[in-house]
């Protein structure tokens, strides 16, 4: 294919590099005459490995071209790459100036042609941008729409500096926006035989899935660090505490615990950040990530306090009381501490928890949620049945079938789902998911 790529800076180059390598035709556009000058000699206007013998390779083979004109860019092309920065703004924004830059290009170029390439967005952009303001601004300056005469979809790029050729050629996994059905069949072939697991999405999750991914480095970094920093206050060497905690691939390596879902509770995680956070304040050692995990973990379980307090129920059901499925362990529950909101606020409450039985509990599980719920027994019902008087049920654990849901939703009870439930459509009247 023909390929125009508009921004040869980082992202631009190795993706030029990496297609070049499969045979494709490049022309590069950018503003700065230096770096065109240098890819018009087959140089490479930045340092990364592999990068410069790619594109050596193919300027020789005739299949790499350069220009600051954007006139020229379109003109026969398959697909148009957008790789211009979106730098931090001001305000904390993202500054979408080079972006809109581009696009105008583009659509000024293609207002009266023939020339119909996909339009392939790789700029990173926050949830909603591409809809809300790329796409608007292409069919105004093109006087096409997209979607019916032009495709635009978003592509986003996970290139790491210093392996970019590596992770592109071998990625673990290839994204794209389109908010229309084969909108980005042409771009999903240059990927043919690549092996990466392909999503298909919207143009605004494939958005978000780029900082879903980024901020999680970050988190993850911060995290090592202050961990690091309580580890060697202790007199300890944080290298191998890490060692041993990245040998764990069944849980902390792993897809566990990063859904979005309930608060956590239970014996163990609030009572041991607590006891690190006291650890490290002795020790003098600021943690300012791990100081605010309680708290934002607080509001997790307020919002569903007032998500529900909003539909102004009378009776509440409740399925699932302990900490987690399986369990009678309410030490710390967030669902022992949103029943007792809702009682506090006189909403008559009925849970359905089959595993928790009141004569059965011992030691500080027994005094916890007697201290919080004085008379769980008249509470607790011993069917799903017993919920059906309910205004609003809250799934906290996912015991209940789709059908089951269904059947509330359609009697006119309103459910909100903290925990998935699988096979039921978002759009379900009168059915709520936490954060879907």
């Amino acid at each position: 294919m023909k390929i125009s790529i508009f921004g040869m800076g980082y992202v631009g180059v190795v993706s030029a590099a990496c297609l070049l390598r499969d045979g494709h035709e490049i022309l590069g556009i950018d503003p700065v005459g230096a770096k065109v000058a240098d890819l018009g000699r087959g140089c490479s206007p930045v340092q990364e490995p592999g990068v410069a013998e790619l594109l050596t390779a193919g300027h020789r083979a005739g299949r790499l071209r350069a220009t600051t004109d954007p006139q020229e860019s379109l003109t026969g092309s398959d697909m148009a790459w957008i790789c211009v920065g979106t730098p931090c703004a001001s305000d904390g924004g993202i500054d979408l100036a080079a972006v809109e830059t581009v696009v105008r290009q583009i659509g000024r170029t293609l207002r009266g042609g023939a020339e119909r390439p996909s339009i392939v967005l790789r700029s990173t952009c926050l949830p909603g941008t591409t809809n809300e303001r790329i796409i608007p601004l292409l069919e105004r300056e093109s006087g096409l729409t997209a979607g019916r005469e032009i495709d635009l979809v978003f592509h986003p790029e996970f290139l790491r500096e210093g392996t970019g050729v590596e992770d592109f050629l071998n990625p673990p996994k290839t994204v794209v926006g389109e908010d229309r059905p084969g909108a980005a069949d042409r771009l999903l072939a240059l990927y043919h035989g690549c092996g990466a697991p392909v999503f298909r999405l919207s143009i605004a999750a494939a958005e978000m899935v780029k900082y879903w991914d980024n901020l999680f480095h970050a988190l993850k970094i911060t995290f090592a660090n202050e961990m690091g920093a309580v580890a060697k206050s202790a007199g300890l060497d944080a290298r191998r505490v890490a060692e041993v905690f990245c040998a764990d691939t069944r849980l902390n390596i792993s897809p566990k615990y990063l859904r979005p879902g309930p608060a956590f509770g239970g014996s163990c995680l609030p009572k041991d950040l607590r006891a690190l956070l006291r650890l490290a304040a002795l020790k003098s050692v600021r943690l300012p990530m791990l100081e605010r995990v309680l708290e934002s973990n607080e509001g997790q379980i307020e919002q569903i306090v007032r998500r529900i307090l909003a539909h102004q129920p009378k009776m509440v059901g409740m399925v699932g009381l302990a900490f987690k499925t399986g369990t009678d362990d309410m030490r710390e529950s967030p669902y022992v501490r949103i029943a007792k909101a809702l009682i506090g606020e006189g909403v008559k409450l009925r849970i359905h928890d089959p595993v928790v039985q009141p004569q059965r509990l011992i030691g500080s599980n027994k005094e916890q949620v007697q201290q919080a719920l004085r008379h769980l027994e008249e509470l607790l019902v011993g069917s799903l049945d017993d919920l059906a008087g309910a205004d609003l049920i809250l799934l906290n654990h996912p015991t209940v079938a789709a059908q089951r849901v269904l059947d509330w939703t359609r009697a006119g009870i309103r459910v909100l789902d903290t925990v998935g439930i699988a096979g039921l459509d978002p759009q379900t009247p009168r059915y709520e998911g936490l954060y879907w």
